[in-house]
């Protein structure tokens, strides 16, 4: 036992081999977007951007103007895409740390061009996610949005260097004789490109792809796709696939080990009721750490490589679990999830995806990079 309550460890060759393996999947001179918001889903975006830099990755994305101010305050070097809304009264700061800033409308476009000197853009098309973006869902509605892109490409003080939209349904391909709804978006994407281009506007990078179009729809990757869930080695749809690695391991340690007799109960409103004599681990790690509360009584921890079912509800900073019949002491790890317990398991106990499973992983939660 190190003194640390818990740790997420993490590793950097894992991330870089994952990298390498989404390389394999795209054209070979289509650019890999390193999506690393949200903390690079919890794993230390600076660490993660450093490491992906010296594996040859260029370019990153981020949700916010605040994260990627921090990664550049971290010494990051390479392209950083803001997905997300950033103020205008931020522009002169977008371009003091060479940001590119992501357009979603005219409007924002115009109070953006009027806020500082010159702003790197990547203009937003909404083709049918209904969030962020120019809309345009239709072919009817391509003319619609070529003039607003005209409009963008006008001011003076913005430089369109891409043109990208997200893919709402591409995790899973759909069932035979299904609306494909990937590729209705990339038609309509790839047309409007197409008549921007007549136009007399050239919009630059043009990139759709998420991990669920790498995966399931390689043949649209274009000039960049935008990988998050795979460089840290899982699948968006939560399916197995031996080329990636996880590259995090959650992990505790057992603070207390008592025995505990028939018809003691355990934890807040005594939910749980021992049914023989027990061996009961308690370990430092709650849901303040990110262990749900909502997995209390449905979920075990990996205790010497051994599951450990969890009795009773889950604390802010504490939980027990069944150790009986495991060899095991006070300061032992506990495996949260990572080689016997799945980021993907946790999700599936919870009824959700493993990117809120990593990304629930909270800042006082250690990170140790190996």
């Amino acid at each position: 036992m190190d003194g640390q309550r818990s740790q997420a460890i993490i590793s950097g060759e894992s991330i870089k081999n994952n990298f390498e393996y989404i390389k394999t999947l795209v054209p070979k001179e289509t650019r890999v977007i390193a999506v690393v918001k949200a903390d690079a889903y919890g794993h230390g975006a600076a660490e993660v951007c450093h490491t992906l830099e010296k594996a040859g990755c260029g370019f990153f994305a981020v949700a916010s103007f605040d994260e990627g101010v921090k990664l550049r305050e971290c010494g990051v070097k390479s392209d950083i895409l803001v997905l997300g809304v950033t103020p205008p009264r931020f522009a002169d700061e977008i371009c003091s740390n060479d940001l590119i800033q992501a357009v979603n409308s005219v409007e924002y476009a115009k109070a953006l061009s009027a806020s500082a000197p010159r702003l790197r853009v990547h203009i937003k098309v909404d083709t049918g996610m209904s969030r962020l973006g120019l809309y345009c869902h239709n072919e009817g509605d391509i003319s619609a949005a070529t003039h607003d892109i005209l409009q963008i490409a006008s001011l003076a003080n913005l430089n369109i260097e891409g043109i990208f939209t997200h893919y709402a349904c591409s995790d899973n391909l759909p069932p035979p004789g299904g609306e494909d709804f990937t590729k209705k978006q990339f038609f309509i994407f790839t047309k409007l490109c197409g008549e921007c281009a007549k136009a007399g506007v050239e919009p630059g990078i043009r990139h759709c792809c998420n991990s669920g179009g790498i995966i399931n729809y390689p043949e649209t990757c274009l000039d960049a796709v935008r990988a998050g869930i795979l460089l840290y080695g899982f699948m968006p749809n939560g399916q197995k696939n031996k080329s990636l690695s996880p590259a995090m391991r959650f992990v505790s340690h057992i603070a207390q080990i008592s025995r505990l007799k028939k018809g003691d109960k355990v934890s807040y409103g005594g939910g749980f009721t021992a049914e023989r004599d027990l061996d009961a681990a308690v370990v430092s790690v709650g849901y303040a750490d990110g262990f749900s509360r909502r997995l209390s009584g449905n979920a075990s921890l990996a205790i010497n490589g051994v599951r450990a079912r969890v009795i009773g509800r889950i604390c802010m900073d504490l939980c027990v679990a069944d150790v009986t019949g495991i060899s095991c002491k006070v300061g032992d790890e506990a495996e949260v999830f990572g080689n016997i317990i799945t980021a993907d398991e946790l999700a599936r106990a919870l009824g959700t995806i493993n990117y809120e499973v990593l990304c629930s992983v909270s800042g006082r939660v250690v990170k140790k990079y190996i």
